[in-house]
């Protein structure tokens, strides 16, 4: 009898051992997939039975809704710091701007991934609207814009369900400070001669997404150089020339590519008669003009910067 009570109490002091690892892995599965606290991923498997996928969409639903709630809550907080996202690739260049309370924050990689999250959603957005439109016959290089409220629109990672402004919310919910995604423009054409180049500063890229505090793009197109314009094309680093001419427009921030009157003001904020700084001995039309390009258009963000 000592035996078979033995036994038994084995038995089931085994199964509820194998029972309690099992639900240790689930809960450490749980847990790593999500990123959501340990004491919030128990209690979503033990309501829904130790089922893991349901207990994921649960989780997903409570940290949205308390996002929401949050964000509600500190709407009115000021958000000066950020960072902005660049995307590019042969027919379209998108930029946006993502705010946040704190300079700690926007090194945050939950922040930066909201970042890059709202500069890939700017970005199909834009090529989706130039593939589909035929507004670029009708000039080389299209620009758009987008507003606050536009961004938050826009569809994450092609879902009808998922809007950017709820990944915003949720997200703000989880770093406990208020964000924005504040802007975003974009430069886009189905001209192949039409050329993008970008540069961010500080740089840094987070999954195929160019981060800093300022960026520029430009949309160029290249040319025929004549014989007369050889010799200053020998000294100028042509591979080197699209990332220069973008980091030129980060520091002297023009405002127009020719100037419009004759003022002496309007003439040092145009693009094409600054001094180049990678080569300050020539203006930046002058260096164009000896590599035969034409810049079409460009765009430059500055994080915080005061828009009109």
């Amino acid at each position: 009898m000592f035996r078979r009570l033995f036994h038994h109490t084995f038995n089931i002091s085994f199964r509820t051992s194998e029972m309690m690892t099992a639900s240790q892995s689930l809960l450490s599965t749980l847990r790593k997939k999500t990123g959501y606290a340990i004491t919030n991923c128990k209690k979503a498997l033990e309501m829904n039975n130790n089922d893991i996928e349901k207990a994921e969409n649960w989780l997903h639903a409570q940290a949205q809704s308390q996002g929401w709630a949050k964000a509600a809550k500190l709407q009115n907080r000021s958000t000066p710091n950020g960072l902005v996202g660049i995307m590019l690739n042969t027919k379209c260049a998108a930029m946006v701007e993502v705010n946040c309370e704190t300079d700690f924050v926007s090194k945050n990689e939950k922040f930066q991934t909201v970042v890059t999250q709202t500069t890939v959603a700017c970005f199909e957005k834009s090529l989706e609207t130039v593939l589909s439109s035929d507004v670029v016959q009708k000039s080389p290089v299209i620009r758009l814009g987008f507003s606050s409220e536009q961004l938050g629109a826009l569809q994450l990672n092609n879902s009808s369900d998922s809007k950017l402004s709820d990944f915003l919310a949720l997200n703000i919910g989880l770093i406990g400070e208020n964000m924005a995604a504040r802007r975003g423009a974009a430069l886009c054409s189905t001209n192949s001669n039409i050329k993008f180049a970008s540069s961010t500063h500080p740089e840094q890229v987070v999954d195929g997404t160019s981060l800093g505090k300022y960026a520029a793009v430009i949309a160029y197109e290249e040319g025929q150089v004549s014989s007369e314009q050889a010799e200053l094309r020998e000294i100028i680093d042509i591979e080197k020339l699209p990332k220069q001419l973008c980091q030129h427009i980060i520091g002297m921030n023009p405002q127009s590519l020719e100037k419009e009157g004759n003022s002496s003001n309007e003439e040092e904020a145009a693009l094409y008669h600054q001094e180049f700084l990678a080569h300050p001995d020539y203006t930046v039309r002058e260096v164009l003009d000896h590599v035969g390009w034409k810049i079409k258009a460009f765009l430059r963000f500055e994080c915080g910067e005061s828009v009109c």
